[in-house]
């Protein structure tokens, strides 16, 4: 059989197209007003009712603007409840600046170690190329969050807030990506050259560089600050040199530790019980690693509407790109009917999509509540978003039960509101070093 596509083979085609009428209807519809809105099946919206049985006061929606941090405004909202709580206030916001700045200084050590341990690889290797592509984007996952937050503590927003590169950060991210780059050539050759401890003197240097480039565009961070504030009956506070290790160490002291990674990832391979991880997916050196312990989605929801019962929201991430009304805030697997639009068959399967690259955990948010049947069972839940106001209902977003089920990937949830046998085994789980090709292992940053 001939491999080329020939005249004959598009006559065919379109005779085909042409033969059925309705296939100009469509087209009309389709050229007139794009695909989605031709698409978008409004009627499941009906049931996406921003009312919920259990609803948590988190305070004031934020806004990550033009970055991809994400991953981090959730963390940190996570944190805002127990401040909010600890403080007795009616809002508050933590500074995600503060984390942005060594997060990226953090990343840039960890790509060096990277290469410096792949440097006897050929620099086209799958895993060298892996490093190269990643280079030092706003994403990051739970475990990279634990990680900050542990070594470097937390400040409030005011003591260092966003400025015009950490909310929108494309610039940055072109020239620290350029200038590790070519850092990893200098670090290879010297290697090659002189030894792996030459190299390491060399990669101080340069992490100077770096975070000269840092301190410049997004101001250096405060080693210690004064905090004043008035709580919800107006009364005054201060504190004078707190620094922000000691901020977080008495104002949120919930333990880090407690809170587990649950996936629902059936990747081709991967095994419900077990731990996966991959050691080139981390920003700080010798920190937690990234993990994911698969198992069942059902866990995962009692857990979470558990955790909600007692008011404190969740981090989770998802496929966010998949069937969602940004502007609206609506997340249902109905909206966009693309099957009937275009006759086609779209596959469905949540560990195909993954295997297939279909699909990939590409952002964090918090679940902050859920609407509950007269049995117990979870009918849609509350998203808080990082997206602004102006998105969703004053921030928050609506989600159908279905589609935390389609598209939800990972859920961080207090270990106090899991069943002792998943407690137990996943302290026992083993771990299993997987390779980072898989739509686990990107890093969540949706602007």
């Amino acid at each position: 059989m001939d491999k080329t596509l020939t005249e004959k083979d598009i006559l065919l085609y379109r005779e085909k197209y042409d033969a059925d009428r309705e296939n100009r209807v469509r087209e009309h519809a389709v050229t007139s007003v794009g695909i989605g809105k031709a698409g978008l099946d409004l009627s499941c919206t009906r049931e996406l009712e921003p009312v919920f049985s259990i609803d948590v006061d988190c305070g004031s929606v934020t806004n990550q603007k033009r970055s991809g941090r994400c991953w981090m405004f959730a963390g940190l909202n996570v944190l805002r409840k127990i401040l909010i709580d600890a403080l007795k206030v009616k809002d508050f916001e933590c500074s995600q600046a503060y984390l942005q700045f060594y997060d990226k200084l953090e990343k840039a050590n960890f790509f060096m170690e990277g290469i410096l341990s792949l440097a006897k690889e050929d620099i086209s290797s799958r895993n060298n190329v892996f490093l190269l592509d990643s280079g030092i984007g706003d994403g990051g996952h739970w475990a990279m969050f634990v990680n900050l937050v542990r070594k470097y503590g937390i400040v409030p927003s005011a003591v260092l807030p966003d400025t015009t590169v950490n909310a929108d950060t494309g610039e940055l991210n072109v020239i620290l990506s350029r200038l590790l780059k070519q850092d990893a050539l200098v670090l290879r050759e010297i290697v090659r050259k002189k030894g792996l401890r030459e190299a390491r003197k060399r990669k101080d240097d340069l992490l100077a560089e770096i975070y000269r480039v840092l301190s410049i565009s997004l101001g250096q961070p405060p080693q210690s600050f004064d905090f004043e504030y008035r709580d919800k009956d107006n009364v005054f506070h201060r504190e004078e040199g707190l620094t922000p290790k000691s901020f977080y160490e008495k104002y949120v002291k919930t333990s880090l530790a407690e809170y587990v990674s649950l996936t629902d990832a059936p990747i081709h391979g991967w095994k419900k019980g077990t731990k996966y991880t991959c050691p080139l997916v981390n920003n700080v050196v010798g920190g937690e690693n990234v993990i994911f312990y698969n198992s069942d989605m059902k866990v995962i929801k009692d857990g979470a509407i558990l955790s909600l019962k007692n008011g404190e929201p969740l981090w989770f991430a998802a496929d966010v790109s998949e069937q969602s009304l940004r502007k609206e805030g609506f997340l249902d697997s109905r909206l966009f009917d693309y099957e009937s639009l275009f006759r086609v068959e779209l596959m469905k399967d949540k560990g195909k999509r993954l295997d297939s690259r279909i699909s990939f955990s590409n952002h964090a948010m918090c679940l902050t509540g859920v609407d509950l049947d007269s049995s117990g069972c979870p009918l849609r839940w509350k998203v808080e978003n990082s997206w602004g106001k102006e998105n969703g209902k004053d921030g928050f977003f609506v989600m159908s039960d279905a589609w935390f089920t389609d598209n939800v990937y990972q859920v961080i949830i207090n270990r106090k509101y899991l069943p002792k046998k998943v407690v137990n085994n996943y302290d026992r789980a083993e771990t299993v070093e997987v390779e980072p090709f898989n739509g686990m292992f990107g890093m969540p940053e949706r602007k």
